[in-house]
């Protein structure tokens, strides 16, 4: 059964998988959304309903940061394995979410709406609280 309802990108990224039992190992997602991803593994077998530690790029903002998560694998079938992220913390949702959608951020949001193209020049105004 499908539970990614949001919206995925098709990417071609290495990833490596730490599995306490397992040990590491390497390969190459195929979709990510900001609730998990699709990765394909090759010939080698995972033990399911477990959790594991993820470590892949993510270019954003026109460089590229290491995102690390935890992950509940969900399904495996022929040479791939389904991800659900179990913990994500504020920085890596954010750069998933300027890679998935262009924007990380409200401000920058409200930033493309406007018009204008690139948000990695956005300019935070200080807000004023003095009444």
């Amino acid at each position: 059964m499908e539970h990614r309802r949001g919206h995925r990108k098709l990417v071609s990224v290495e990833i490596v998988i730490s599995d306490r039992g397992f040990g590491k190992l390497k390969g190459k997602i195929r979709n990510i959304s900001l609730s998990g991803m699709l990765v394909d593994i090759g010939d080698s077998s995972q033990q399911l309903s477990t959790i594991v530690d993820v470590s892949f790029p993510v270019d954003a903002c026109g460089c590229a940061n290491r995102c690390q998560a935890k992950a509940l694998v969900v399904h495996q079938k022929s040479g791939c394995l389904g991800l659900m992220f179990s913990e994500l913390d504020a920085g890596v949702r954010q750069m998933l979410r300027k890679m998935l959608y262009g924007y990380a951020t409200v401000a920058e949001r409200a930033y493309l709406y406007q018009g204008f193209k690139d948000t990695s020049r956005v300019v935070h105004r200080e807000v004023n609280t003095s009444y």
